[in-house]
């Protein structure tokens, strides 16, 4: 076991794939997965195994990671420490570290920022985006103080706390005057070039959800793109489809040129969920999310 194999483990589990961690390493994927296979031969243990179409990491993966992460941290502060330590040392900046879909994060962002606002020494709140999955593998490390986004099939972890925070109620969207906007079944759309905001497999990606329930050829998905601003406007100026996953994301369709195609099968819903340590591990957390609580108390999204 060395160094390069447990950055190669920590690259992979943190990107969500062997190709994108050798990106990110500046090496080639399978000199990532000879790496990683001699590792496991070296522990005796498999790092990952399949779950459907997906390679999910196992328990040891993780919990090598994270003992190899401790070290690595721990090692830094050493040479960090030999180098200031003529300095003047200064105090740190607590931070708080969130995921968040990116529906959520339009949802909730406002709330979060209020939030933290009233603490008398506001930490630095630091707020990432991405597939739910990787939000959470990241949340298992440690390297995220909480999640909020869909809650993905079977996902289970000992020592997570998961809150719903509000159902989804997905709506079909057409730019105004589409030759599609006055179809009332799925049926009459099932031919339709999308625009989604969630890649193939997600909790969110209701549309291909909805085709497979009904054994349907996958729909046609032209753009994947999990910025909402960018996707509502591709919609707006194209022919394409796309689902949105709250009105609560689009107050005001016709203003920015959309008008909503209510099918009356209806389209999948899913919960999106806060998922957090049971044990705090930032300053503040625990009032950081309590507000966050009473406010979607206040105004609930359902």
């Amino acid at each position: 076991m060395n160094d390069r194999q447990l950055e190669y483990l920590r690259l992979v589990l943190r990107a969500g794939s062997f190709g994108q961690a050798a990106q990110e390493a500046g090496v080639s994927q399978p000199a990532i997965s000879q790496a990683l296979a001699a590792l496991a031969r070296e522990v005796g243990h498999p790092l990952f195994e399949r779950e459907g179409r997906r390679c999910v990491p196992t328990a040891r993966a993780l919990a090598m990671a994270q003992a190899g992460a401790r070290v690595q941290d721990a090692w830094s502060e050493v040479r960090r420490s030999a180098r200031q330590a003529h300095r003047p040392a200064s105090p740190p900046v607590p931070a708080i570290r969130g995921g968040m879909a990116p529906a959520a994060g339009l949802l909730y962002g406002p709330a979060l920022v209020a939030a933290v606002a009233t603490f008398p020494a506001p930490p630095l709140l630091t707020i990432t985006t991405g597939a739910a999955d990787r939000m959470l593998q990241a949340l298992l490390m440690r390297e995220l103080d909480f999640v909020i986004a869909p809650r993905p099939r079977g996902f289970r972890s000992s020592g997570i706390r998961r809150q719903v925070m509000y159902v989804s109620r997905p709506m079909v969207y057409a730019r105004i005057g589409h030759p599609l906007a006055g179809a009332r079944h799925l049926g009459e759309i099932a031919g339709a070039h999308w625009a989604v905001a969630s890649s193939a497999g997600a909790p969110g990606n209701v549309v291909e959800e909805a085709f497979r329930v009904r054994r349907w050829p996958p729909p046609r998905i032209a753009v994947q793109c999990g910025d909402y601003a960018i996707l509502l406007r591709l919609i707006a100026t194209s022919d394409l489809l796309g689902v949105i996953s709250h009105p609560a994301l689009v107050p005001d369709a016709a203003a920015i040129g959309l008008v909503a195609i209510p099918v009356a099968e209806g389209l999948p819903h899913y919960e999106v969920c806060l998922f957090r340590h049971a044990a705090a591990t930032a300053a503040g957390l625990d009032r950081l999310l309590a507000a966050l609580d009473a406010a979607d108390a206040g105004q609930r999204i359902d």
